[in-house]
């Protein structure tokens, strides 16, 4: 029992020894802080104050949570700082250590009571307000730092609010006095550079709600032009009563139109004169007790000004200081296509039709809406055409919401179906005379609105920018959308040589998902070469980590196909096509063959190898891709034309075969890029990485010499076909009906017989025979070669 009563009194000691204020960082109490009755001064107002004095300020922390330990005594420490300015005592700044006063007053439900903290505070409670809180200390550690520590717990709606009696330091035009408030113990939100008293410029302020676009020579009519004071809560602060108020534009823009267009608010307010490059507005006894005044019907001619400038209004009264606001800009064009400022552009995936048939994506196609609008009326010419141009590979499937405010076109949607170029759907061409210009005379201008609905072939990527041009107008772009492919495809360059049957390709085919889940089920992909077809099955597999599975993989008609029996799970699929084998026909010709990687599924068609899919063949119901009208309407008038090769591109890999010998036919052309960096144990053919056992190097004579038979060989000759006789230290290479042969020391060479004079002798290095390299080009019928002195 006394040991139990021994460990109940040691655990009471070292409780006893825990700080206070070690409760109130265990529980959870937030703040907000807040600047009531800020103030503004002109320069002139503030330095008029004793010593610069700002009275009447205070920032206020207001309790959002007030979630305390289990202790009654929780004593929780603010610091207040302030940034140009220090505290004010007996008609100065203090200095550190001194006890000058601070207001600190607490606001609670049970109501509201201020004391005047000083250094000598001690355990005075909020009385009235809150029992339990008392200021313990006051500290003024510089003169513009000060420490509170108050005891006592808040509740949440508690106000705590500290006064900002202060002198600002620097009392200049634009100058501010702010305030930082913390707590290691309550988290204050918003509490760092509160500004509390600011130096505003003498008199008046002004501001218009945008800015708006004028073409040079041209006029326009600005925005509603607010006018109020700087300082003082009305007009009669700042302008005397029946004084002037007077707007003036920069050099290069004159006021247009006549004194009747201008109007003010208040009505009582009237224009005193106005003239081409400035207006006199008169302010009234009724006019000056308003806290603002707003100018509308203003219109502005860049009577000279040039694309780029501004129209700057400037604006003074006597015995005020003059402000500015921008209230116009020139740009090239009158007519100015835009689409919304902050909204995301849509990511659509490319290759699919509109109802994203064979992935499970729920995009709706709509790229950004569209606004194309005039700068002033008449700014658009009906008398030539305009066009709206997409990138290749992006086609027009539909068109939502045509708008055509203004221009006097009866049916919107009919306009743009007869703007299609037939057999394009890149573009829109409205001709001319098809619409209305509008009035100079009157304020309306020409608005046209429309959302594109886009598709895009299998190979397009990227953003989708719109090009509106023509005769009449300067060539304008717009991002409405971006595309990017739901599977990319990874394959090497093969190099190979004719063969009938079974001819291997060394290189595997990588199918990788765009996103997890993408690929729907039951989805085909196909895999096809431009003139040349896979012969036998070749092998498909998955990655072990999707989750997704394939099955029926076959080749059917020289097309690989296989289809997606379930869907990935948490991370993209990755189907690689290993074992491909091709059946060749001898006479092909060498050169490159591109591979296709597609899926038939998404772009409409049947399995196998693309089909011609159009309105007429697709299902009712099921259109294939862009084998719709523009406007989805059962109509004969606009529909895409067939899939064929000329319409979109699969391509997957250009030159994936490459044939390097077409059987006993001759060539002088090479289809292989060679790359040789001088003195490097390696080359690059075509895309491959090949060792060399010694590497090119620059002869004394400056002349690039490069190892002959490993280059050969990259460029796809044989080895056997590339002969050694070391007795008279000749090198022979074979190549088709070519009999070539270079010696040793000797400046010349001899093709089928011919004697050929070489720049450089034949040299050998570490056991190997070099050549000149435009020599070997020369002798080999290599036509393309260039040397990079950097690398």
């Amino acid at each position: 029992m006394k040991k139990f009563l021994s460990m109940v009194m040691a655990a009471a000691m070292v409780v006893s020894l825990v700080p206070a204020t070690a409760f109130a960082a265990s529980g959870d109490v937030k703040a907000t802080a807040k600047i009531v009755g800020s103030k503004n001064y002109t320069q002139d107002e503030i330095e008029k104050t004793q010593n610069k004095k700002v009275d009447g300020p205070e920032v206020q922390l207001t309790y959002t949570t007030a979630d305390y330990a289990a202790s009654s005594k929780t004593e929780v420490k603010y610091t207040l700082s302030l940034d140009n300015a220090d505290f004010y005592k007996s008609g100065s700044a203090i200095a550190a250590d001194t006890d000058a006063t601070l207001k600190v007053t607490l606001k609670t439900d049970k109501g509201s009571k201020t004391i005047d903290a000083k250094k000598s505070t001690s355990d005075e409670a909020f009385a009235g307000a809150n029992d339990e809180a008392k200021i313990k200390s006051v500290t003024f550690t510089s003169s513009d730092e000060v420490e509170f520590v108050i005891e006592g717990k808040m509740s949440k709606g508690d106000v705590l609010a500290f006064g900002l009696t202060s002198v600002m330091d620097k009392t200049s035009k634009g100058k501010q006095a702010k305030v930082s408030i913390e707590s290691d113990d309550v988290k204050i939100s918003n509490g760092d550079d509160l500004v509390y008293a600011s130096v505003e410029a003498k008199g008046l302020k002004a501001s218009v709600k945008d800015t708006v676009d004028v073409a040079s020579e041209e006029v326009v009519e600005l925005k509603e032009l607010k006018i109020e004071p700087a300082v003082g809560d009305t007009l009669g602060a700042v302008i005397k009563t029946d004084g002037l108020v007077r707007l003036k534009l920069n050099s290069g823009f004159e006021f247009s139109g006549k004194k009747g267009d201008v109007k003010v608010e208040p009505s009582s307010a009237t224009v005193e004169s106005f003239e081409d490059d400035e207006i006199a507005i008169k302010v009234d006894s009724t006019a000056a007790g308003k806290d603002v005044l707003k100018i509308t019907g203003l219109k502005v001619e860049a009577a000279s000004a040039k694309a780029g400038a501004t129209a700057t209004l400037k604006i003074y009264a006597d015995g005020n200081d003059t402000v500015s606001v921008e209230v116009a800009k020139v740009v090239d064009s009158a007519v100015i296509m835009s689409v919304e400022k902050d909204a995301d552009v849509p990511v659509i995936y490319s290759g699919v039709d509109v109802k994203n048939t064979g992935i499970t994506n729920s995009s709706d196609h709509e790229a950004l809406e569209v606004t194309v609008k005039e700068t002033f009326p008449g700014a658009w010419d009906d008398a030539k055409d305009f066009t709206f141009k997409l990138p290749q590979g992006v086609y027009i499937a539909e068109v939502l919401n045509p708008t055509a405010d203004n221009m006097q076109v009866a049916k919107p949607d009919e306009w743009f179906e007869g703007a299609y170029d037939k057999g394009d759907y890149e573009a829109l061409t409205f001709k001319k005379r098809t619409w209305t210009e509008t009035d100079p005379s009157k304020k309306d201008k020409a608005e046209l609105k429309f959302t594109l609905v886009l598709v895009a072939d299998p190979n397009f990527e990227g953003d989708v920018v719109l090009t509106l041009t023509g005769d009449a107008l300067k060539e304008q772009k717009a991002t409405v959308a971006k595309f990017v492919k739901p599977f990319t495809v990874e394959a090497k360059q093969n190099d190979l040589q004719i063969d009938y049957r079974n001819t291997k390709v060394p290189t595997d085919v990588v199918i990788k998902e765009a996103e997890a889940g993408l690929w729907d089920k039951n989805t085909t992909f196909a895999l096809s070469l431009d003139k040349i077809d896979f012969d036998d099955d070749a092998k498909v597999t998955v990655d072990d980590k999707s989750g997704l599975k394939v099955k029926d993989a076959k080749t059917s008609k020289g097309v690989v196909t296989f289809k997606v029996d379930s869907k990935s799970d948490d991370k993209p699929a990755e189907v690689t096509i290993s074992g491909l084998t091709l059946f060749m026909n001898r006479n092909l010709p060498a050169g490159a063959y591109d591979l296709d990687v597609f899926s038939p599924v998404m772009l409409g068609a049947e399995d196998g190898k693309r089909e011609t899919v159009t309105a007429k063949s697709s299902p009712a119901n099921d259109p294939g891709f862009l084998a719709q009208d523009i406007l989805g309407k059962s109509t004969t008038k606009r529909v895409v034309a067939d899939i064929n090769d000329d319409f979109y591109s699969t391509k997957a890999k250009a030159g994936f075969v490459n044939i390097i010998t077409a059987g006993s036919q001759d060539t002088d052309s090479f289809t292989t890029k060679v790359v040789v960096p001088v003195g490097e144990k390696y080359l690059i053919s075509g895309e491959n990485k090949v060792e060399i056992d010694v590497p090119a190097y620059v002869n004394a004579n400056g002349y690039t010499m490069l190892p002959l038979r490993a280059v050969a060989v990259a460029l796809g000759i044989n080895t056997n076909n590339v002969l050694w006789d070391q007795n008279t230290r000749t090198a022979t290479i074979m190549y088709g009906s070519k009999i070539i042969n270079m010696t040793y020391g000797q400046k010349v060479m001899y093709v089928n017989g011919a004697m050929i004079p070489a720049t450089a002798a034949v040299e050998i290095k570490d056991n190997r025979m070099f050549l000149g390299m435009r020599d070997l080009g020369n002798a080999l019928g290599v036509t393309d070669i260039t040397w990079d002195q950097a690398t």
